[in-house]
């Protein structure tokens, strides 16, 4: 995703918000993510509907305070612009979860019995020993009706290990 015109998105944000982009530091199907001068994450997105779903679930977890959950850091949400389709949020360590881009709010898709056991299967072995911890926290987030289902190595990060 090489898209210059995300990177003028989150450029210009910046500058209304009164910093500038250093550099990317991550990358996906959603969008594109920048570290700010200002020292905050500034994530650009190339649809509108991820941008909303995942606007809702920052403003959800800011509202009831949440930037911890299950011992795991969570950004918080700083700023946005509906226009840009940018979000602007705190930048966080491991252990992290990330990317509410692709999550179901408030209701789980009507998936087949046998679909949802394939999608277990397939974040056991994705998380290995750390499975159940997954599973516990992808359980926390629906007390605010976030239904976490992009559940991988990368939106989910760990202190004691790289994970690829």
């Amino acid at each position: 995703m090489s898209d210059p015109s995300l990177e003028r998105q989150a450029s210009e944000y910046a500058a209304k918000s009164g910093g500038n982009l250093r550099e990317p530091i991550g990358e996906g199907q959603d969008g594109k993510v920048w570290v700010s001068r200002k020292g905050t994450a500034i994530k650009a997105f190339e649809r509108e509907g991820n941008y909303i779903t995942e606007l809702e679930c920052y403003q959800r977890l800011k509202k009831n305070s949440i930037t911890k959950l299950n011992g795991f850091s969570i950004p918080g949400l700083i700023g946005y612009s509906n226009d840009l389709l940018v979000i602007e949020m705190d930048l966080v360590v491991p252990p992290y979860l990330l990317d509410f881009g692709k999550v179901h709010l408030d209701n789980l898709p009507d998936f087949s019995a046998e679909v949802w056991r394939d999608w277990q299967v397939q974040r056991e072995a994705l998380f290995e020993k750390h499975w159940p911890e997954v599973r516990k926290l992808i359980s926390a987030l629906k007390r605010f009706g976030i239904h976490y289902l992009d559940a991988k190595p990368g939106n989910i990060l760990f202190g004691d290990e790289q994970q690829d």
